[in-house]
């Protein structure tokens, strides 16, 4: 009798969407290997929260002092922005173990680098307005969040030194702030944290910072993600091949390399079973 060849199972789209509060099962074993079923609790009720110990002290000194190099000398507050390509520490912050898993809660498998941008604010440095992340997108905002930031804190992070300010439970909300509310600032609380510590907070949640009164530079690190449904703020499609050469698959992801959409020759078919699920999760 002649061998029957085994049939692989064809894929299938998902026809469920997993609840925006939900840890799916795949990611479960990380987020409590890594510690983070907290961090997702409080992301999920508040709109915020902070990962401590996210890297080695050395990691984030390292992260600190090229921050402070590529800032250059001046007295007023300074940074950059397209971050990934001037230093690989860069890289190493984007794709950080516990950040990346947060990420992945937050907007979903499949999820982008949408921006690198550091920022350094001496004393005097006054307070930014109260607004949402995912300030382009139109109200109410879906049910699923759309952009997470990352602030990774190089140095201790205090009212008085100038740390982010955040409206708990704003995000719930599914809008932007309004003129007197940005005003008021009203239930705004200061993030303080250690050094090596990252921030990280809803694409709607109300936040903006308190203006610095201490002596000394607020050195932070901002990095966002988005819903792969969303188009990305940066393009390193010019530098993608050598990134993805020196950083491996995971790069490939955050550059879009692994789904149908922003192809330079159309939807990619061979990848919509995989594009397809990741939006959904």
């Amino acid at each position: 009798m002649a061998e029957v060849a085994e049939v692989a199972e064809a894929p299938r789209f998902r026809r469920d969407t997993l609840p925006p509060e939900a840890i799916s099962d795949e990611l479960a074993p990380t987020i409590a290997e890594l510690g983070l079923t907290e961090n997702c609790r409080q992301l999920a009720e508040e709109g915020w929260t902070v990962v401590e110990n996210a890297a080695t002290p050395a990691f984030n000194e390292r992260l600190r002092n090229t921050i402070l190099r590529l800032a250059g000398d001046g007295d007023g507050p300074r940074g950059g922005n397209m971050m990934l390509t001037k230093d690989s520490v860069f890289a190493e912050a984007a794709l950080n173990p516990k950040v990346m898993a947060m990420a992945e809660f937050s907007v979903g498998r499949g999820h982008l680098l949408t921006q690198i941008a550091t920022s350094v604010t001496p004393e005097g440095t006054p307070a930014i307005g109260l607004h949402a992340d995912q300030n382009w997108l139109p109200a109410p905002f879906p049910a699923h969040n759309m952009v997470i930031t990352a602030c990774w804190a190089t140095d201790e992070f205090t009212k008085a030194g100038g740390a982010t300010l955040v409206v708990p439970h704003s995000h719930r909300l599914k809008r932007h702030p309004d003129d007197a509310e940005i005003a008021a600032r009203e239930g705004a609380i200061a993030i303080e944290c250690p050094p090596n510590s990252v921030a990280m907070w809803d694409g709607a949640t109300w936040h903006a910072n308190w203006g610095r009164k201490l002596p000394g530079e607020r050195v932070v690190c901002h990095i966002s993600y988005s819903r792969l449904a969303m188009r990305v703020i940066e393009d390193y499609a010019a530098d993608a091949d050598d990134l993805i050469e020196a950083h491996g698959e995971r790069m490939a992801q955050l550059l879009g390399r692994c789904d149908s959409l922003d192809s330079p020759t159309g939807f990619v078919y061979e990848k919509v079973y995989e594009t397809f699920n990741n939006a959904k999760i």
